[in-house]
């Protein structure tokens, strides 16, 4: 497999930038070269890699040439865009999704699968990638959602039960801080955050608009804030790590929120740690979060049949059990899933968020929303004097002009 891998990565670097469906390729060939971009992640390329095998050992006269891009995957295919010579199918993280739809750069993909197919997706993974004329552009090839991590033998230490309100987490957060441990690490960010607004009540996209300054999202953070300043959590820049899982994994903390693929790093950074998942507290209503990347294809592709059919593949049942198989990530097919939760049952609780998992995703500003929220939570952080609804509704206007200008 890693032979396999190293020849497709060698045979595109070997082309350069390929474009949609090189015709120069296709004089000598007699196949309908197709290529797909993914990460870099030698993971990723991996299993798309083993995907690409399969599909061509079926379809004999297409050619799939994986393309890893390295750097920001994200700025390269901007600029490939701009000259149009993108791949013909690539990567599309949700939260990326809105400016590539708005900039008319993604072919719809509405007639790729049956009804019945649809409906094997959760609605909340399809409905990212869905423009304002509610085309698909985008078909989940996985996900991953946000849940507690709480360290075993110090909750059994202290005598503590596992925290399901937020007034829990708060009691033992501040019960396990002591003799250099603290009680929770929290990343200082919307993508950790936002859970804490929808389970208050709250919501970060009203009537196809961002809404960070809600009251219940204020409200929501000046609880997750007061955590931090009563020094009952700390962030991992407080703590001196780079993320939550070396905090984490160090018993730095006693829990801490963060995703599914926490779960294999814990297996290289502390494998003999007794750990456990639960979903986060809440207070109005039980919320997470979820993180998407689908497989979207250019408008500009020679082939867009075979390409749909390419995505197709990519994303049925049976490739979604090889991303079952992998363990990082989780399937987005429901069908996937139960068999990804048998296989691995201690990520069962991840799986079983996606229904009330919020998106990562804001529309076609997604960018300036957190770039904006991530100043008003570090003001709030850095300046006693500031209160959360001056910083949020500072960073709401400048979303709002920000807004008003697409």
């Amino acid at each position: 497999m890693k032979k396999l891998s190293f020849l497709f990565i060698m045979t595109t670097l070997a082309l350069g930038i390929v474009g949609c469906s090189d015709n120069s390729d296709q004089a000598s060939s007699d196949k309908i070269t197709l290529t797909i971009a993914t990460y870099s992640d030698p993971f990723e390329v991996d299993i798309v890699t083993k995907q690409a095998e399969a599909y061509m050992s079926n379809n004999p006269d297409v050619e799939l040439i994986i393309e890893p891009i390295s750097g920001d995957f994200w700025e390269v295919l901007k600029t490939r865009m701009v000259s149009n010579n993108e791949p013909d199918i690539f990567y599309m993280d949700i939260f990326q999704a809105g400016q590539f739809i708005d900039a008319e750069k993604l072919a719809s993909l509405d007639d790729l699968l049956a009804d019945e197919d649809l409906a094997d997706f959760e609605p909340a993974l399809l409905n990212g990638f869905r423009g304002q004329d509610d085309v698909l552009y985008g078909i989940p090839k996985d996900f991953s959602t946000l849940a507690l991590y709480y360290n075993e033998a110090m909750f059994a230490e202290a005598g503590l039960k596992l925290p399901t309100t937020w007034s829990e987490l708060e009691e033992v957060a501040k019960a396990l801080t002591k003799d250099g441990v603290v009680g929770l690490s929290l990343q200082n960010g919307i993508d950790r955050a936002q859970p804490f607004f929808y389970s208050n009540g709250g919501s970060m996209m009203k009537d196809g608009k961002p809404t960070l300054n809600d009251p219940k999202n204020i409200e929501a953070y000046e609880y997750w804030i007061g955590l931090i300043k009563d020094g009952y959590a700390q962030t991992p820049q407080q703590l001196g790590v780079g993320w939550d899982g070396d905090a984490f994994a160090s018993e730095m903390v006693a829990m801490t929120i963060e995703g599914n693929w926490m779960v294999n790093s814990m297996l290289e950074l502390a494998p003999d740690l007794e750990y456990g998942v639960i979903p986060i507290p809440y207070k109005e209503k039980p919320a997470s979060m979820q993180f998407t990347v689908a497989y979207s294809m250019s408008k500009n592709t020679d082939y867009p049949e075979e390409a749909k059919d390419v995505i197709r593949f990519l994303t049925s049942s049976e490739q979604q059990q090889v991303v079952a198989d992998a363990g990082r990530s989780m399937p987005s097919r429901t069908s996937a899933l139960e068999e990804f939760k048998t296989k691995w049952p201690e990520r069962e609780v991840f799986a079983d968020l996606a229904p009330i998992a919020s998106e990562f995703n804001y529309g076609v500003i997604s960018s300036t929303v957190v770039d904006e929220t991530a100043k008003a939570m570090e003001k709030v952080l850095l300046d006693d004097s500031v209160t959360v609804k001056e910083a949020f509704d500072t960073a709401q206007a400048n979303i709002d002009k920000a807004l008003s200008k697409q």
